[in-house]
């Protein structure tokens, strides 16, 4: 996981917002492979494959509660929803705190202040404030303070809310997970394949970024389909991609982007 930015006593060390992206992205992009890999291999598999691995077992915890084929492919796609969307939004409040405690060493490094309490007070003790503040306020302070925004901020709290009930709710939507309608909604922004074209011409597919919606009633499962799985895996993308660029802007704008590596 991602930490802090570290500082010498005096002053913060230089910041390379591009080795910020590279490790938040490369760990996204470590779980997209993983869940690629599990969807090319569970398309490869039969149901005699699968008996014939389990009978070449001498033991089993229970035999009896042995799932078949259909069982067990539903079971294995869902914990790899499960682990694979709980590891990928895990990553979404360290990168907010990241940006919101570069962005205070930047006005705090154009402040011409020489104040090591003060440094450690934005690393320690406003990192600590900020990370019990509720999602939505997080979002906000950095809007209002930093300008920096996302234009997935309504998929990241809707997946924020579905990786909830898959890590500790069997993936059962409660009362607590949906808004005033009664249900969770879920928005999914991936590549999607749209026809171009008007009636003079020949109608093409292209491909552009779309949105995908979902909504879950309370007590309703929440389940995911190969395309909406990765989708919500690019969302990630989009988000950190754009959080990093707000944070590149606001370094420019104080001027501290000098000390910076971008």
């Amino acid at each position: 996981m991602p930490a802090a930015p570290e500082t010498t006593q005096n002053q913060p060390t230089r910041i390379s917002i591009g080795d910020v992206a590279t490790r938040y992205l490369d760990s996204l992009q470590r779980i997209f492979d993983i869940v690629n890999f599990c969807m090319a291999s569970s398309r490869k598999i039969s149901e005699q494959d699968y008996d014939e691995f389990s009978h070449k077992l001498q033991i089993m915890p229970r035999q009896e509660a042995r799932m078949d084929f259909e069982k067990a492919k539903d079971a294995t796609e869902q914990w790899c929803l499960r682990n694979s969307l709980g590891d990928a939004v895990s990553l979404i409040v360290p990168l907010m705190e990241d940006c919101r405690t570069i962005s205070a060493l930047c006005d705090y490094k154009v402040s011409g202040k020489n104040d090591a309490a003060l440094i450690q007070k934005i690393v320690n003790d406003e990192r600590q404030v900020f990370f019990q503040l509720p999602v939505p306020e997080k979002f906000s302070l950095l809007k209002d303070k930093y300008s920096i925004e996302t234009p997935v901020r309504e998929h990241i709290e809707g997946l924020l809310s579905a990786a909830r009930c898959l890590l500790w709710k069997q993936g059962i939507v409660s009362q607590e997970d949906v808004g005033p309608d009664g249900k969770l909604h879920l928005k999914i922004r991936s590549i999607q394949l749209v026809q171009v074209g008007n009636a003079q011409d020949t109608l093409s597919l292209a491909r552009r970024m779309a949105d995908s919606e979902r909504a879950f009633a309370v007590g309703e499962k929440v389940e995911l389909n190969k395309a909406e799985h990765l989708g919500s895996i690019i969302t990630v993308g989009i988000f950190i991609s754009s959080l990093l660029q707000g944070l590149q802007a606001y370094a420019q704008k104080t001027g501290a982007a000098d000390d910076m590596k971008s």
